[in-house]
């Protein structure tokens, strides 16, 4: 075992859903003879996209990690040494949109690829951070954003595409559904999406299912969180000009 074991308690227990939040994750690890000491922290966090500011301090000193990598949901920081007894402060900035996140943290070791160990709560649901502002919302799409609502997509290059951007909230397992319609109720188009964390993104060329390019006029886009609570469906106006 790297360590004998481990406890882990996160700060703040509360945030508000999709804002900029600094928590600190303190970690106290358990090292007899015989533990190898650990160099590396992988932390997962809910629709991880962004991490700011990060800061560590072992001991109460402060040190520079050797490196640090975003992967899905993981926080990969790599110590500049093998830490062998003193507890470990962890600050960082990022954001939350699922009520009740669950942050947990493994322990590695370069010594030991693949080797994980981990962390258990200091105290009951000390990993878990709520968000209240989320438990009697309907609200399930945030930061919404258009890259403009008349495009022109005649191929020269300029305004060809339409970027529709937001957050999903508390919906962590479904993927929303896009659909382009006309003003006599057809659909014209079905997006797919990308999606980075809990952020979802759409682009329209303008063309419709048969690829071809769809009639100027003004359009309707239905955004469908494919949940069956809240606010579900959204829906606005967008315009197509040649």
């Amino acid at each position: 075992a790297l360590v004998n074991g481990a406890k882990g308690s996160v700060q703040p227990r509360s945030a508000k859903p999709n804002e900029d939040t600094r928590f600190t994750y303190t970690l106290w690890p358990d090292i007899r003879d015989g533990n190898n000491g650990f160099d590396q922290l992988r932390f997962t966090v809910p629709d991880l996209a962004n991490v700011g500011d990060l800061a560590i301090s072992i001991g109460g000193i402060p040190v520079e990690p050797l490196a640090v990598e975003i992967e899905v949901d993981s926080l990969h920081v790599t110590l500049p040494e093998a830490v062998l007894g003193d507890s470990i402060a962890v600050d960082f900035t990022t954001r939350l949109v699922q009520n009740a996140s669950v942050i947990d943290l493994d322990l590695g070791s370069s010594a030991f690829p693949g080797l994980w160990q981990d962390v258990e709560p200091a105290t009951r649901r000390s990993n878990v951070v709520l968000l209240p502002d989320l438990m009697n919302s309907e609200r399930l799409i945030d930061d919404l954003y258009f890259s403009n609502r008349v495009f022109t997509p005649n191929g020269d290059g300029i305004n060809d595409e339409l970027t529709l951007s937001f957050v999903l909230l508390k919906a962590d397992v479904v993927e929303p559904q896009i659909q382009v319609i006309d003003m006599a109720g057809r659909v014209v188009a079905r997006l797919s999406g990308e999606s980075t964390g809990a952020s979802r993104r759409f682009v329209w060329d303008g063309r419709d299912e048969a690829n071809q390019p769809v009639a100027p006029g003004v359009y309707l886009y239905q955004i469908d969180a494919n949940t069956d609570a809240g606010e579900a469906r959204q829906i606005y106006t967008v315009s197509v000009a040649y």
